[in-house]
């Protein structure tokens, strides 16, 4: 038994599911380049922060519409909070769809 081997034999049960299943994703999905992955990394990150965002943006209407002082006021926090969530939405739309095109120059054909 090499140093390498006795190392893998005494790893975790969980280190060693994640080397199986690590080796078993390459080998499955050989047509992904890894500008591919890097560029989904950032789709799933640029989600993360709008999302993070729009939760605060929500927070702080619901705060704003607790402080109203009347119908009228309560409607304008309204439809402002909706136009800016659809303004918001449309932009992020756009910004994912752009990111999304720049992996297909680097996928490797199967």
């Amino acid at each position: 038994m090499n140093k390498d081997q006795k190392a893998k034999d005494t790893g975790s049960p969980m280190t060693n599911l994640m080397e199986v299943m690590q080796e078993a994703s390459t080998t499955m999905m050989p047509g992904f380049g890894l500008e591919w992955f890097e560029t989904m990394n950032k789709v799933g990150t640029e989600m993360l922060a709008f999302m993070s965002e729009r939760v605060k943006q929500d927070i702080q209407t619901q705060q704003d519409l607790l402080q109203a002082k009347d119908i009228g006021e309560i409607q304008k926090i309204q439809a402002d909070f909706v136009k800016k969530a659809m303004d918001d939405y449309a932009a992020e739309m756009t910004k994912l769809m752009d990111m999304g095109k720049t992996h297909e120059k680097h996928a490797i054909p199967v």
